[in-house]
């Protein structure tokens, strides 16, 4: 095969695109880490206040709100998505012990596609087979309740 100047453009385009490709999975992961242990910790937050009476009902609703008046545009810090995020470290809050790990576990999954799956207990990896019937009360939880678009 002879190499012309247009194989060698294509090939060329082809390996950035990969590059480029590789890198957006990648950066996506990296974010998807982030935005776990972020509603990790809002949710520990809030269920610290609110199941110990520190805050009364009405507390999440007016958080949201000043969250959003104070933040033009956020999106995903709803009322009934800061209870997902409580409800999301209900779940997940015996393997509190080592945040990094559950995260770099989790961050493989699309979270939320992942708790709502039907996947079997043999396909979870040992640490989540533990908390099986956590996923089990996070789906019901979820399954009801949209999220902010």
């Amino acid at each position: 095969m002879i190499n012309t100047p247009k194989a060698s453009y294509t090939t060329a385009a082809e390996q950035i695109k990969e590059a480029i490709l590789s890198s957006q999975y990648t950066a996506a992961k990296q974010v998807n880490a982030v935005q776990l242990s972020l509603y990790y910790g809002v949710g520990h937050y809030v269920s610290q206040n609110t199941r110990k009476g520190v805050w009364g009902t009405g507390a999440i609703k007016a958080i949201s709100e000043q969250l959003h008046k104070e933040l033009p545009g956020l999106r995903g810090f709803s009322e009934r998505n800061i209870k997902n995020m409580r409800a999301f470290y209900e779940a997940w809050q015996e393997l509190d012990t080592n945040l990094e790990t559950i995260v770099s576990k989790l961050q493989m999954f699309d979270n939320k596609s992942f708790i709502n799956s039907a996947a079997t207990a043999a396909e979870m990896p040992e640490q989540f087979q533990r908390v099986l019937p956590n996923i089990e009360e996070l789906r019901k939880v979820l399954s009801n309740q949209p999220t902010d678009k």
